[in-house]
Parts: C-alpha cells; structure tokens; sequence
C-alpha cells in the first residue's frame, strides 16, 4: 500500500471540505423551501393530511431505494474499471437498468395502494401512495444522475437540482393546488413538480459532465453482470430506506394517521443533522472507493476517523438548538405539533449517533458488503420489535425510542465488525472534544430552560468555548486527513 503524501492528504481532505461546503450551502437554501413546505403541509393540510402524505412517502422511497439499484455507490466502481467502454455507455446502461426496475417497482407499489386492507395502509395514505407511485421510477433516475455529475467532482448539479429545483417547486406546486381547489392532490402534486423539475436539470448536468453521450453508437452492455454486482449493495440500501422509515410507517398503522404527523413533523426538523453527513458525502464516497485501493482499509479507518469527529462538531450544536428550542419551532407548523418534542430530541439524538458513526459503512460497502447487509437487517429488526413495544405503551415517542436504541445498537454492531474484521479501531478519546463540549452545552441550556431562546445562545456559546479549548490544549485539529485524492 502507497503512504500518503502530505500534498495529497490536505488536496484530498479540501476537496471534501470544499464539497461539503457546497452542498451545506445548498441543505440551507432547501431549508428555506423545507420550512416553506412544511408550514404549508402542516397549517393548510393539518397533522392528519400530512401524515397520510408523510406515510406514503415513507412507503414510495423504500421502492425508490430498490430501483436504485445501488448505483448512488457502484456507479464510481463501474466507471474506474471501465475497460474499453466510454463512461457515457456505462452510465446509459445504469440507466436502463435503474428504468425498468423503477417501472416494476411502481407498478408493485400502485397494486399494494389498492389492494392492501386498510388495516396495513390507510386509505388517506394508500390515496396517495396510488398518486406518488408514478415518481418511483423518476427519483431512482434522479439519484444516478447526480451521482454520475459527480464523478467528475463537480458538485453544483446536485446542489442546484436538491436544493433549488426540487424543493421550492414541490413548495409552490403544493401551495398553488390547495388554492387551487385541489385538496388532498396538493400534497403528491407537489412532489411530482419538484420530481420532474430536478430531473431535468440533472439530465442537462450530466450531458455538461459528460459530453457527447454517442447515443447512435449505444448497444447495451452487460447488464446483467451490473445487477448480479448491484444486489449486495441494493439490499443494503433498500434496507437503509426501511430503516429510516419503518417507524413512522408502524406509528400510522397503531397510532393512526394524526399522530404520525406529528412524528413525520418532528422527522422532518430533525432532518438537517442527517444531512450534515450527506453533505460530506458527495465527494466522500467516491474518494472513500480510491483511497481503499490505494491505502488499503486500515488507512482509510483512520481517514474515515477524521471526517466522523468532524461531523460530530458540526451536529452537536443542531442537537443543542433541538433541545433548547424545539418545541416553539414545532408550533410554528400548527396546532399539535409541539406535542412532538420528546420524539424530536429522541430522533435528533439518534440522527447524531448514525451519521457521525455510519461512516464505517463505507468500508463495507466496498470490501464486505454482505456484513453491513448483515448489520443493517438485525438492527431493522430490533428497530421493529421495540417500536411493537413501545409505540403501544408510549405513543410517538415509543416510536423516536426504538430507532434510537436501533441506531445505537447498529453502531456498536459496526464498531465491533470494522476492529474485527478491518482492524480499524478509533479510540474513544478521538472524539471526546466533541461530546464534552456538548455536555456543556447542555447543562447551559437547562440551566435557563425557562428562557428558550437565551438559553440556546449560552448552550452554543458554553459548547464553542469548551471545544475551543479541548482543541488548544491537546493540540488536536478537526481536519480532515488520510484520503487519497
């Protein structure tokens, strides 16, 4: 294995710094059309509207992560090892691929709209699941195409098309089909229009990326070589999909669908700290795939190390904004949502643990996809036994408790799996900083609880001054280090 250059370490480490920052750029530009949905969604629709529509969406993005087909991470495998066929071919044949399995997966998802007993799918939801069916196909089409602009490491295809494309047009089409008359269509219409829009924006930014795509000359490839290589990890992302949705899915089917917009609601504020670790992910993954090839995955461990301690600096302040003041931005969306506090801090609290330390996954991805498929089916189902248990006796916060100890439990899985199996070991001190700063913080924040707002500023103030100091006095960085550019 090659050692690293200094020059190459800090190209490499900018390269997903500077990625990441774009894409953090964009995650704020779709805050704003997330927060202008939602307020719409939940003061036009009410928690029960939007909680049909929460659910549907859970159940069409389980498919969506089928008809993907994994290609978000094969694709860059594919396109390193191409051989003698042009990048343009290669993509074409994901393409098709990721086409016909997104029309099967509609049609599968329609047909369980209809005939699934209302007992399994409410009617409001199936309604719009039958609505939202045809869009399966679009948004796995949608994920490899800005996968594929980023092979080239260009990073504004997907920021522009996720941030502005999508977003504000499925804001405006929704607003515009309530006042319209349309009712219970405004919702599904609106993630149509935003659908459709980024979709073409991202075909334009892949013909930019990749040029002439010689469409005349195109025979398909091997295709079923490419989806015998895709299952292992396709499993692991349908089951990455489930996983992240199944709650709310099982809180509509005990709970009904008012309490699960409450929930979705609180998912989707918690939203944000999960995409702090997507933003790194752009150039991430595939730097992640190059630098296992040539540093091998104890290297990389120590690499994947840096970028999981700097996401923890990034998202423990979100998790100190949640616990001073999310309750008061949950009533902004109507009556009843600030019943979803505790489910928010329960979720947000779980968001952390996953995306700092699913980082690992990585490594599986490439090396041993069939143990993070493994890993990921057991925590689903303890996910599942403790959500039938607690959502019961707890309601919606049964539900934020069963992902937490899911996430908390898959990260355990994992750490055990990487020292085992990789010999990638990241003693706990690594990310101390962090987690100290934000006790701090914490106890800051309850200590002027009374006081929402003031109470965030001392609570961030307590966490920027303790983590400044850890940083000083261990002579610490939160660079990022190790990848190969």
């Amino acid at each position: 294995m090659r050692a690293p250059s200094t020059t190459e370490d800090k190209e490499a480490g900018g390269l997903i710094v500077r990625g990441a920052g774009a894409t953090a750029f964009g995650f704020v530009l779709r805050f704003g059309a997330r927060l202008l949905f939602l307020l719409a969604a939940g003061r036009l629709f009410g928690a029960a509207g939007f909680g049909a529509y929460a659910v549907a969406v859970a159940v069409v993005e389980v498919a969506v992560g089928v008809a993907s087909l994994g290609m978000k991470k094969v694709l860059f495998q594919l396109l390193e090892e191409r051989g003698t066929r042009t990048p343009g071919h290669i993509l074409l044949d994901c393409a098709l691929l990721v086409a016909l399995a997104g029309a099967g997966m509609g049609a599968v998802v329609a047909t369980a709209a209809l005939v699934l007993p209302e007992t399994l799918l409410p009617a409001n939801a199936a309604h719009a699941v039958l609505l939202l069916a045809p869009m399966v196909a679009g948004q796995a089409l949608l994920d490899l195409l800005l996968a594929a602009t980023r092979w080239g490491r260009a990073i504004r295809y997907e920021v522009i098309a996720r941030s502005l494309f999508e977003p504000y047009a499925a804001a405006a089409a929704a607003i515009a089909a309530w006042y319209g008359g349309l009712g219970a269509w405004g919702l599904p219409l609106g993630y149509w229009c935003g659908t459709l829009a980024a979709l073409a924006y991202a075909l334009a930014g892949t013909r930019r990326s990749f040029g002439p795509l010689a469409l005349a000359n195109y025979r398909p490839g091997p295709l079923t070589r490419i989806f015998r290589s895709s299952l292992d990890n396709t499993a692991v992302d349908v089951l990455n999909a489930l996983y992240t949705r199944v709650d709310l899915y099982l809180v509509g089917i005990v709970l009904g669908e008012a309490p699960a917009g409450i929930y979705g609601m609180a998912k989707q504020v918690a939203v944000p700290i999960r995409q702090v670790r997507q933003s790194f992910d752009g150039l991430l993954i595939p730097l992640v795939a190059r630098t296992l090839a040539v540093r091998g995955s104890r290297q990389t461990g120590d690499a994947l190390a840096t970028a999981t301690r700097l996401i923890l600096a990034i998202q423990l302040p979100m998790l100190l904004a949640v616990l001073a003041v999310g309750a008061p931005v949950l009533a902004l969306f109507g009556h009843g949502f600030e019943a979803g506090w505790w489910p928010l801090l329960l979720l947000a609290s779980a968001e952390v643990i996953q995306a700092a330390f699913s980082i690992g996954d990585l490594i599986f991805v490439y090396l041993k996809p069939r143990l993070g498929l493994a890993i990921t089916l057991a925590s689903i189902l303890i996910g599942v036994a403790a959500a039938l248990l607690l959502i019961p006796r707890f309601g919606i916060a049964g539900g934020a408790l069963s992902v937490f100890a899911a996430y908390t439990l898959r990260a355990i899985a994992r750490g055990v799996a990487l020292r085992t199996r990789f010999d990638v070991a990241v003693p706990h001190s690594h990310n101390a900083g962090p987690f100290v700063a934000a006790i701090a913080g914490a106890g800051a924040v309850l200590a002027l609880q009374s006081l929402p707002w003031l109470a965030l500023a001392a609570g961030l103030a307590a966490y920027a001054t303790v983590l400044w100091l850890w940083v000083r006095v261990r002579g610490e960085s939160l660079s990022l280090s190790g990848f190969s550019s």
